[in-house]
């Protein structure tokens, strides 16, 4: 059985657009950076909501292998948000 798959908001453009002409990521602005900070940490606040929410118990009905990879999505999403947090000039 295929897994489901749930539709949600579209997803933002990417933060490593180019330049014309260049192969390297284009410099985000502090502002570009301070946007997507507030976008990640969005992210991360439901996702961790969804691993605790209310205590519902789903978190650990999910298996060790969807709550071992839910925690890394929100390692990197806390590290993504670290990063942007210093770029924006904020941190």
């Amino acid at each position: 059985m295929a897994e489901r798959i749930m539709a949600g908001r579209s997803t933002p453009q990417s933060s490593r657009r180019r330049t014309r002409g260049s192969s390297k990521p284009a410099t985000r602005t502090s502002d570009e950076a301070r946007a997507l900070l507030e976008i990640k940490l969005a992210q991360l606040n439901s996702l961790l909501w969804c691993c605790y929410g209310d205590g519902n118990g789903w978190f650990e009905e999910a298996g060790e292998m969807h709550r071992d990879r839910m925690l890394w999505i929100a390692a990197d999403l806390a590290r993504e948000a670290e990063m942007l947090l210093q770029e924006s000039g904020l941190g």
